[in-house]
């Protein structure tokens, strides 16, 4: 399934300048807050393709994060990105496999689905059409 990211949502309470510069190097239109509450907050004001999230802080842990912003926005789509040496990666997988439309990837699977979002898009415009699935 193609994933959307045209405007994105990326939640960081860490620094997250890889990832930020993978979403604005495929021409995502980024939003970035600083923990899950703000997320939770802009979510309800605004519309999202995607939500990317690296780090929650500490007022609402990542499954709390993903539960409320699945409440709000039951359509959107939800990638966590999970590093390599992420000691809760058993729980990020078990979030990531039972809510729907949510993924979990490392820095490498986002610059992947980034590639092959690029990919659709230009082919899209190359052909004229305006429809995005």
């Amino acid at each position: 399934m193609l994933r959307r990211f045209d405007k994105t949502l990326l939640v960081c309470a860490e620094s997250c300048d890889e990832v930020e510069k993978c979403l604005t190097g495929a021409g995502c239109i980024v939003t970035i807050v600083s923990d899950g509450d703000k997320a939770v907050n802009r979510i309800r004001r605004e519309i999202f393709d995607t939500a990317v999230l690296v780090s929650t802080g500490k007022e609402m842990d990542l499954a709390e994060t993903v539960f409320n912003l699945r409440d709000i926005r039951s359509s959107m789509e939800i990638v966590i990105v999970a590093g390599c040496s992420d000691a809760s990666g058993n729980v990020v997988g078990e979030i990531a496999t039972t809510v729907p439309n949510t993924i979990m990837v490392n820095l490498h699977g986002l610059e992947v689905m980034l590639e092959a979002f690029r990919g659709a898009r230009a082919r899209r415009k190359i052909e004229g059409s305006s429809f995005e699935p």
